[in-house]
């Protein structure tokens, strides 16, 4: 990696562990990446809120309880319903079912999530996945300088930059 990219990690509102999400959070650094975790149980809002804080550049949402399936629906209807587009990867023990992982796995997949990785090959996928993607920092608004406006106190001039 060149250059650093963003990427929150957290997990669903249901799922109170936090140990994952520390290995996530070192796992993501190791590819360059500067991380933000917001820990376990992750209300949507919050997540909502810290794309529009932190401009990630990816979202990885764990869940190690076994209901991150409707946790992970949840927050991409959010994010859907707020207008952020950030790519979003989930994984862990999404369902209490091993056998249901690849039905999980579409549902996820045909809501919106750019990946899902479930099973004994989650970790090693989530590598893979990371090393085989280009991280271009997302374009970030910069506010260069305050133009005065007619009538009115001024206005706000913006300036897109990577």
């Amino acid at each position: 990696m060149n250059r650093s990219w963003r990427c929150l990690v957290c997990s669903v509102e249901s799922d109170s562990h936090s140990w994952n999400l520390i290995y996530l959070q070192k796992l993501v650094e190791e590819h360059g990446a500067t991380v933000r975790n917001l820990g376990c149980c992750t209300p949507a809002s919050e997540v909502v809120q810290a794309c529009r804080d932190f401009r990630p550049d990816l979202v990885v949402v764990s869940s190690v309880n076994g209901d991150g399936q409707h946790g992970v629906r949840v927050l991409l209807a959010t994010l859907r319903r707020d207008g952020i587009e950030i790519p979003v990867v989930a994984g862990g023990k999404l369902t209490t079912s091993e056998a249901d992982n690849d039905g999980v796995r579409r549902d996820l997949l045909t809501r919106g999530c750019a990946e899902v990785f479930t099973g004994d090959s989650a970790v090693s996928d989530l590598r893979d996945f990371l090393a085989h993607h280009e991280w271009t920092p997302r374009v970030r608004p910069v506010l260069l300088h305050t133009l005065p406006a007619a009538p009115g106190p001024g206005a706000e001039v913006l300036s897109w930059t990577s």
